[in-house]
């Protein structure tokens, strides 16, 4: 349904130089939010294709292209998930994608995916260096389809919670002594929440304000390796602030507005861009029964630490929680 590129490299020099910047979006070349179609899925079988930033078509699949698969948790109750790791060669480079896929057992045409794909240009995938590759997040599936919109409510409010992930970049300042200048890219889960207003038409939320936003070395060890910083737990605890945001009428969402905070670092610039898309699916209030979608940000502290996030998240109903539907 949609997908969200970047590429990370130049992120670094966003805050201190503006060297790669245009625009609002948080990331140098970022393409924005492009509202399509990018999977098919016939339970259990998955194929994940996206148009990179050059203009080639790529795919991966199930039954080809997968190196790792396991049981998930999904974000739906109800539903049942598996994940799944792939590398091939696209004739262009090596890719590495992964991708979660939660689906109805008895309705597999009822399913949502949620992944990440990172190609590296003429590279070869035993051999791949990160610093040399773009990223895509992507969020798919038939209820999030922008060929048929949901039918947003015009009054109430309904509020979403659910997991947000990716992947973080982190540069240390003077702060952290021997550590100063290393430059560190894992990944940050944490939990989204979300406030839906459908009288104003609007949606705000946050990333890591309930429960904490931590890192682990989960799902791309096999480009990121196994060797990681002591440092990396400067990620620990930041919060992702998601300024509220208008509801299109098709159900879409998309602006500049995200803020970075942290409890115990003074963060002194911040910015950010977040979006995605209400269900078509009403939960038994009759408010979409999740919200998908992306969010990237940048940030500067006081010591000259600067760092970023870009990663999806899945927001599903309280009112679906509740029915465990």
């Amino acid at each position: 349904m949609m997908r969200h590129a970047a590429t990370l490299p130049c992120i670094v020099l966003m805050l201190t130089a503006s060297a790669c910047g245009t625009g609002p979006q948080a990331t140098s070349d970022d393409e924005g939010i492009r509202f399509e179609r990018n999977s098919e899925f016939q339970g259990p079988h998955l194929r994940v294709f996206l148009t990179l930033k050059d203009g080639t078509d790529v795919s991966v699949n199930t039954a080809d292209d997968a190196v790792q698969t396991r049981p998930a948790t999904t974000p739906i109750p109800g539903h049942q998930a598996r994940d799944w790791t792939f590398v091939k060669d696209t004739g262009n480079g090596a890719a590495v994608a992964y991708a979660l896929t939660s689906w109805d057992g008895d309705d597999p045409a009822d399913y949502l995916m949620a992944g990440w794909w990172a190609q590296f240009p003429g590279q070869d995938e035993t051999d791949l260096s990160f610093a040399e590759s773009e990223q895509y997040a992507i969020v798919d599936g038939p209820e999030i389809d922008p060929a048929k919109p949901p039918e947003l409510p015009v009054v109430g409010r309904a509020v979403y919670t659910g997991p947000a992930g990716g992947l973080y970049w982190y540069v240390p300042g003077s702060d952290w002594g021997a550590d100063e200048g290393a430059y560190v890219v894992d990944e940050y889960v944490g939990a989204i929440t979300l406030e839906a207003d459908f009288a104003k038409g609007t949606l705000s939320g946050c990333i890591g304000c309930i429960g904490d936003l931590n890192t682990r070395r989960a799902h791309f060890g096999v480009f990121l390796g196994d060797e990681v910083l002591d440092v990396r737990a400067v990620a620990a605890d930041y919060e992702l602030r998601l300024g509220e945001t208008a509801l299109n009428p098709e159900g879409t969402f998309e602006a500049p507005n995200v803020t970075v905070r942290h409890p115990e670092r003074t963060v002194t610039d911040s910015e950010g861009d977040w979006g995605g898309s209400m269900s078509n699916l009403p939960d038994s209030a009759g408010n979409p029964r999740l919200a998908a979608g992306f969010s990237s940000a940048i940030f500067e502290e006081a010591d000259g630490s600067q760092g970023g996030f870009f990663g999806a998240f899945v927001g599903v109903s309280e009112d679906t929680w509740a029915s465990g539907e």
